[in-house]
């Protein structure tokens, strides 16, 4: 009869052993937690990308071509802000592309034209096609 309730006791204690969960020790994963961490994990980066900037050939010519030392968006380096050159060429496109090709008179700070000037050389040379893309991108500015 010892035996009997010694099997027992003992049936019992391992079934209540296999069945609990063990404590979790600290930085050590259990299987069961591996394979669910691994099933729910989300690698955002490949799900949410930020879209990247989208260059327009005209920003990209006015950048290779140098434009960028002297103008800025916001603000005055050698030459006038772009939104400075945008704004006062509003509805004017044809007179913008004659001042960079040396043929038409400056209305954004005439008193610096001089030092565009020497720079004039580089607009007046480009393609048709370049030239406008770059005006294009100048006037696009708000």
């Amino acid at each position: 009869m010892k035996k009997e309730i010694f099997l027992a006791t003992g049936l019992v204690l391992s079934i209540c052993v296999s069945g609990s969960t063990p404590e979790k020790e600290p930085g050590r994963n259990t299987e069961h937690e591996t394979v669910l961490e691994t099933k729910t994990s989300i690698n955002l980066t490949e799900n949410f990308q930020t879209p990247a900037k989208v260059v327009s050939p005209g920003e990209k010519l006015f950048k290779d071509k140098g434009c960028t030392v002297c103008h800025q968006l916001n603000t005055k380096l050698v030459g006038p802000p772009l939104k400075t050159i945008a704004t006062a060429y509003t509805n004017n496109k044809k007179g913008l592309v004659a001042f960079l090709k040396d043929s038409g008179k400056p209305i954004v700070d005439p008193s610096q034209a001089s030092v565009m000037h020497p720079q004039i050389a580089i607009t007046k040379a480009l393609p048709a096609n370049e030239l406008d893309a770059i005006v294009d991108y100048i006037l696009s500015i708000k």
